[in-house]
């Protein structure tokens, strides 16, 4: 597949995917290949684009989903564009989910902008196996839980946390997935969200499962040549930095020098 194309892709559809949360729905023929995990990098105004990761992925109708939290100026602006405007838009970029083994069951974890990218996971992946998935998802409150319904749509009622308890359960991921663990052997874990969160699910999924980190991090070129995103990794051969943009954004968990 291609990857790393500049490209000008129209808005066709933009909705208030939760408080100061904002899908856009591009369509994009290149984009729309993309795997789950991977990113577009978006110019805004100011110097840095920004990388958001897919949040739908429907190749049929070469349409792809970008889902982001309003949180300065560029994101701002972005969430200002409407229907026909277009983008400039690199992507797809890096390196996304592995499909699962349909032979084991697996469950998505995601916090609160980190959960679009297993949305979209759920979406290709959820026919592979028997069993479907298991559907962790977390957020500060209620108005800031994205793509419940989006779930549900698929067929699948996913647990719900937040941190305040106006929604769900009270407190965060880690209790109904350490639950699930108990009850899975040679689970498969995909997750994405604040670093916190990835280092409990890596922790509770020791020994227990295989776990993909879907990792979120400022970034600058978005194509490996400014080295502005690289995080520590340990490997057959020690210690290395490695690239979120190239080499990830997903890593396996065992992989994380945390």
């Amino acid at each position: 597949m291609e990857e790393g194309k500049r490209l000008t892709c129209p808005v066709v559809a933009r909705t208030q995917a939760a408080e100061g949360h904002v899908e856009l729905i591009l369509q994009s023929r290149a984009l729309a290949r993309a795997v789950p995990g991977q990113f577009a990098h978006i110019l805004t105004p100011g110097v840095l684009r920004r990388p958001i990761s897919f949040s739908r992925i429907e190749s049929e109708n070469d349409l792809i989903g970008l889902l982001f939290q309003v949180v300065g100026s560029g994101t701002r602006w972005l969430a200002e564009r409407s229907i026909g405007n277009e983008l400039d838009v690199l992507g797809p970029l890096g390196n996304g989910f592995p499909a699962p083994d349909p032979m084991k069951p697996w469950a998505a974890v995601g916090g609160g902008v980190g959960v679009p990218p297993l949305f979209a996971a759920v979406q290709k992946w959820s026919h592979l196996t028997g069993d479907r998935p298991e559907i962790i998802i977390g957020a500060r409150t209620a108005g800031w839980v994205v793509m419940e319904n989006d779930f549900k749509e698929l067929g699948i009622e996913p647990i719900v946390t937040t941190d305040d308890g106006s929604k769900g359960q009270k407190g965060n991921v880690a209790d109904p997935l350490s639950l699930w663990l108990d009850n899975h052997n040679e689970a498969q874990v995909y997750a994405c969200g604040p670093i916190p969160m990835l280092q409990a699910v890596r922790r509770l999924s020791a020994g227990r499962a295989t776990t993909y980190l879907a990792l979120e991090q400022r970034m600058g070129c978005g194509i490996g040549a400014c080295l502005a995103c690289v995080v520590p990794t340990v490997g057959d051969f020690g210690l290395s930095y490695r690239r979120v943009c190239t080499d990830g954004p997903v890593f396996r968990g065992e992989e994380m020098m945390w």
